[in-house]
């Protein structure tokens, strides 16, 4: 008996694996009562909302030298949140609008 069980385990992996594996959660979520596929509903928002808010909290830890190294496509998803507020400090941040720095002595070169 047990070793039916395996084999029905096993069976069921291989069909995870070389299917489709959301026809195959669909599939098996058709067979649960409605009260159980509020379960799952609840559980897969569960894990979204997790997921999410790691990432958040990933996305936060990241390096300048880690955030270069990423694909551009998941660089503009990270940094496009806070482009409105780089805009913002370079239109009105006076260290950033005034180059009053640059005027310092130790900006010249010498060859003048």
């Amino acid at each position: 008996m047990l070793t039916f069980f395996y084999q029905l385990e096993m069976d069921f992996m291989t069909t995870i694996t070389n299917n489709n594996i959301e026809q195959v959660i669909l599939d098996n979520l058709k067979l649960l009562p409605p009260e159980k596929q509020q379960e799952v509903l609840d559980f897969i928002q569960f894990i979204q909302h997790k997921l999410n808010h790691s990432q958040v909290n990933y996305n936060n830890q990241l390096s300048l030298k880690e955030i270069a190294r990423l694909p551009i496509v998941e660089r503009h998803k990270l940094l496009t949140p806070s482009i409105d507020k780089t805009a913002e400090d370079f239109l009105n941040d006076p260290e950033l609008t005034e180059f009053f720095i640059l005027d310092g002595e130790d900006w010249e070169t010498g060859d003048e």
